[in-house]
C-alpha cells in the first residue's frame, strides 16, 4: 500500500509567531520559511519553547507540562502567544493564546473566543518530535492512549465525540463510586447503559483506527530499513453492547472496592515490539529513540491522508533523540514526502549545532532555508 496518496494535500504553513512572557522569553518574534527553519543556540536559549509556544497555538497546550503556570516568564502575571497561518489557497488563520496566573485564559481563532479546546483541533496541525515525548514508547498503558487518542481525535471528529462522551460518563460514574452513597447500585445501572452503549462504539471506531495507522507504520518501517522489526498490537475487544454492559455489572464489587470503572476502552494499550519483545520493557535507549521516530513519521503521514493537509513537523533538538545517521535518514524521509505537493511539509528544528549538520549535508534536500540564532 502506498504511503504516500496520490490526491494533492494542502498545508497550513506558520509564517510568523508572537511570544510575550512566554518561558524565558520577554518579548519575542520569529519568522518562518515555509519549507525548513532552523532554530540554533546553545543549551537553555528558549529553542524548545518556540516549538511548545506553536504547539500550544495549535493545540491549546504543551507538549512539555500540564501547568500553565510553569509557561509564565518569572516574575510575570500572564503570557501571550499570536500565530499567523496560511493555507496554498491563500486562505489566513490568526491564533491567539492568552494565559494568566490567576487560571484566566483566553484563545481566539481570527478574533472569535473558542469556548472549547477541541474547537482547535484540525485548525492548524502539527507533529512534534521531541525528547519529551518519550514516555509513549517508555510509559505506562495510558500514555500511549493518550498518543492515540490525541492523533484520531484530530482525525476523526466522530472519534472525538466518542471519546469525549465515554469520558464524561466515566468520570460521572467513578464519582458515584467513590461517594459511596446508599442505593448506590441503583445509582450506577443509570449510568451503566450509557457507558456501554458509548464504550462498544469507541472500542469499534478504535479498532479500525489503529488499523489503519498500523498498517501506515509498517509501510513506513519497510520503507526506512526493510531489516526493522516492529511492530504495533491491540487486542480488539470483540462484542456487544450488551456484554460490555454484563461485564460491567459483574465487576460492580470490584468497582466499588476500588473506587473506579474498572473496564472499557480507558483500560485500553497498545503494545509495541522490537522483534516481538515488547520494547518498554526491552528495549534499549536508542531503540526506544528510533520506535519513536517511526511513530512520528507514521503520525505526519497518517494526519496527512486523513485530515487532506500537511501538519507541520517540529523537531526538537534533533540529536538528543537520534544518531546522526537516523537522524539524516529522518529527515531524508520529509524532505521526500511530498504529497503531490512540490516541496515537503514545513519543518522546524531545534539544534545546538548548526555548522556541523550543514557541514555533513543534513539539509541539502531543502531549499528553501531559514535560519535563527538564539543567545541565552
Amino acid at each position: 500500500k502506498s504511503i504516500e496518496k496520490k490526491q494533492v494535500l494542502l498545508s497550513m504553513e506558520i509564517t510568523n509567531i508572537e511570544m510575550i512572557s512566554f518561558r524565558n522569553h520577554n518579548k519575542k518574534n520569529i519568522s518562518f520559511n515555509a519549507g525548513l527553519t532552523i532554530i540554533w543556540g546553545e543549551n537553555g536559549s528558549g529553542k524548545t519553547s518556540i516549538l511548545e509556544a506553536i504547539h500550544s497555538l495549535s493545540l491549546g497546550k504543551s507538549f512539555r507540562t500540564n501547568n500553565k503556570k510553569e509557561l509564565i516568564k518569572k516574575g510575570k502575571e500572564n503570557f501571550f502567544l499570536r500565530g499567523f497561518f496560511t493555507n496554498d489557497n491563500g486562505v489566513n488563520n490568526t491564533v491567539s493564546f492568552f494565559q494568566g496566573a490567576s487560571g484566566n485564559k483566553k484563545i481566539k481563532i481570527n478574533e472569535k473566543n473558542i469556548l472549547k479546546r477541541k474547537e482547535l483541533l484540525g485548525v492548524n496541525n502539527v507533529v512534534v518530535f521531541s525528547p519529551n515525548e518519550e514516555t509513549i514508547t517508555k510509559g505506562p498503558p495510558k500514555e500511549r492512549r493518550l498518543f492515540f487518542d490525541r492523533v484520531f481525535s484530530i482525525c476523526s471528529a466522530k472519534y472525538l465525540d466518542l471519546l469525549l462522551s465515554y469520558n464524561r460518563t466515566i468520570k460521572q460514574r467513578n464519582t458515584i463510586l467513590k461517594n459511596k452513597r446508599k442505593e448506590i447500585e441503583k445509582e450506577l445501572n443509570i449510568w451503566n447503559q450509557p457507558l456501554s452503549l458509548v464504550g462498544q462504539a469507541l472500542w469499534i471506531k478504535r479498532s479500525v483506527l489503529v488499523k489503519e495507522f498500523s498498517r501506515e507504520f509498517n509501510a513506513i518501517v519497510k520503507k526506512l530499513d526493510k531489516d526493522l522489526k516492529l511492530k504495533i498490537t491491540y487486542k480488539e475487544k470483540e462484542g456487544t453492547e450488551k456484554e460490555f454492559l454484563d461485564k460491567t455489572q459483574k465487576n460492580t464489587n470490584l468497582d466499588l472496592k476500588n473506587g473506579f470503572t474498572s473496564y472499557g476502552p480507558h483500560k485500553d494499550d497498545m503494545v509495541f515490539l522490537w522483534k516481538d519483545k515488547t520494547i518498554r520493557k526491552h528495549g534499549s535507549q536508542g531503540e526506544h529513540k528510533l520506535f519513536l521516530a517511526v511513530l512520528k513519521i507514521t503520525e505526519l503521514v497518517f494526519m496527512s491522508n486523513k485530515t487532506k493537509r500537511l501538519p507541520i513537523f517540529l523537531i526538537d533538538d534533533l540529536f538528543s533523540s537520534l544518531d546522526k545517521e537516523k537522524s539524516k535518514k529522518l529527515l531524508r524521509f520529509v524532505e521526500t514526502f511530498q504529497a503531490g505537493k512540490k516541496t515537503p511539509p514545513q519543518t522546524i528544528i531545534t539544534t545546538t549545532d548548526l555548522l556541523d549538520l550543514e557541514q555533513k549535508g543534513f539539509f541539502q534536500g531543502f531549499n528553501n532555508i531559514k535560519k535563527h540564532h538564539l543567545k541565552k
